[in-house]
């Protein structure tokens, strides 16, 4: 817990600390959400290592709450996977230990492809060394790019882009 009786995930901790090394612009310059953000310490991160705005976003409104009461006045959002994130797209989307529900990946993945700007990116974390095979294909109907690589401080992490698809790619694991 991070003192705001919200659970404190370990992927979205370690994300966290390597967002001032990992992100190619400088934070004051991006419209960036932190999506399923639980306690927002992706969000905070960020704010933290240079001023950017954020919006925080969840489906919990017990989540919203905990972002309120550790940053007064911060902008929350609820938000419903599968449909944009509100006030986008975002240049920068944020997201820690979001992964591990296969059954939601569909409508997360749709959510970041609406969301997302045309030059934008998505950082997910996961603790897991190995995520879902289909997560790439998933990605690719979205019109997203994946590219996957285990860290060195123990979590895997994600970068999303968008791009122009040209047809459904089927999954040959399928």
């Amino acid at each position: 817990m991070d003192g705001t009786g919200i659970y404190t995930w370990p992927g979205g901790s370690h994300l966290a600390r390597e967002l001032p090394r990992l992100i190619p612009w400088p934070p004051g310059a991006l419209r960036c959400a932190d999506l399923g953000c639980g306690a927002g310490i992706c969000g905070r991160s960020l704010m933290t290592a240079g001023g950017a705005n954020v919006v925080f976003c969840d489906g919990d409104p017990a989540a919203l709450a905990a972002v309120q009461i550790a940053l007064p006045g911060a902008d929350t959002r609820l938000h419903v996977w599968g449909t944009p994130l509100p006030d986008g797209p975002y240049d920068l989307i944020l997201g820690g230990d979001i992964l591990y529900r296969a059954a939601f990946h569909p409508a997360l993945l749709a959510s970041l492809a609406s969301s997302l700007a045309p030059e934008g990116l998505a950082l997910l974390s996961d603790p897991r060394t190995t995520l879902e095979e289909e997560l790439p294909f998933l990605a690719q109907n979205c019109g997203l790019s994946w590219h996957a690589e285990r860290r060195d401080q123990g979590y895997t992490l994600v970068r999303l882009k968008r791009f122009t698809p040209h047809a459904p790619v089927k999954n040959p694991l399928a």
